[in-house]
């Protein structure tokens, strides 16, 4: 079976620590990715997105090796804590690059959903447009 991992680069013209304080801090994370957030990026912490027009998601953060790696499990559905089975596993990976930051996007787990394709067909679009709101956050302040 092919994975059905979705995976993106894209370079950021902002240096690395101040990227990683996007990806990190809740009150930075909910200005370009949904409208509030609760976010502590400590392995095992627990933490929440929540968009007006669709609900709150769970998080549990997995990793965090600053200012290069975040990965945590998030919740397919709202307000539901993310195990295997509902969830997928998001990982950025951060690194210097001539104009600023690289970052790595790659979201894994989505062929233990119940609607794996229509799980990620949803997440490629989402990050295409999160991802870019990122940018424009960080490249105008």
């Amino acid at each position: 079976m092919t994975t059905l991992d979705i995976t993106r680069s894209i370079d950021i013209n902002a240096p690395v620590e101040k990227v990683w304080a996007a990806i990190t801090e809740p009150d930075l994370i909910a200005q370009w990715f949904g409208d509030t957030c609760e976010f502590d990026p400590t392995p095992g912490s627990t933490g929440t997105f929540g968009w007006k027009e669709h609900g709150t998601v769970r998080v549990v953060v997995e990793h965090a090796d600053r200012p290069k790696t975040l990965i945590y499990r998030w919740a397919r559905g709202f307000d539901v804590d993310p195990v295997p089975g509902n969830s997928t596993v998001v990982r950025f990976d951060l690194a210097e690059s001539a104009g600023g930051t690289r970052l790595t996007l790659v979201e894994s787990g989505f062929e233990e959903l119940a609607d794996p394709q229509g799980a990620h067909d949803d997440n490629t679009g989402g990050w295409k447009a999160e991802l870019g709101e990122l940018v424009e956050f960080l490249e105008s302040r």
